[in-house]
């Protein structure tokens, strides 16, 4: 798993904007994530990637500035092994999150004519499909949202949004 480096990887959540609510992967719906504010955060201690942020009463959520969720399940074993069958997380035949992923051309280096396939590196889906070498787009039908197109991208270009419903 490649990271961020240097001062980039270390102050980047300092000036890149709060980032929306990403929920973790294996949430069943909006309304169990109400037992999330009476936990400890097993699930934050848990993940090998340090991805999920729990702070304490609240509900956590994704952040991918270091890293992108490579699907190990463990948060939802935890949480399981903790709520039992009333558990916010469950395991699922398929990794995915709850969330759409673009790209923003007015800051990507490659839609600015600058050599740059980060992005598409980092995919393990091949979900980033780049357009005579330059214009990269996200094909929606291939992407999982794991965020890790987002924790290579160096222009902060990558947008990922939630679309997760009751």
């Amino acid at each position: 798993m490649q990271r961020r480096g240097g001062i980039l990887g270390a102050f980047s959540a300092v000036f890149k904007p709060k980032t929306d609510f990403i929920p973790l992967p294996y949430v069943k719906n909006l309304h169990t994530l109400a037992q999330c504010t009476q936990c400890e955060g097993v699930c934050a201690t848990s993940c090998p990637e340090q991805i999920i942020i729990k702070d304490k009463e609240s509900v956590p959520y994704l952040n991918f500035m270091i890293a992108g969720c490579t699907f190990c399940e463990e948060c939802a074993r935890v949480c399981q092994k903790l709520w039992g069958e009333d558990a916010p997380l469950e395991r699922k035949d398929s990794d995915t999150i709850a969330a759409r992923v673009s790209i923003d051309p007015l800051s990507c280096l490659a839609w600015q004519k600058t050599t740059c396939v980060s992005c598409k590196d980092a995919c393990g889906e091949n979900a980033i499909i780049f357009s005579a070498s330059l214009y990269p787009e996200i094909d929606s039908q291939k992407c999982n949202a794991c965020g890790l197109c987002y924790a290579r991208c160096p222009s902060f270009s990558i947008n990922i949004k939630s679309v997760l419903v009751g």
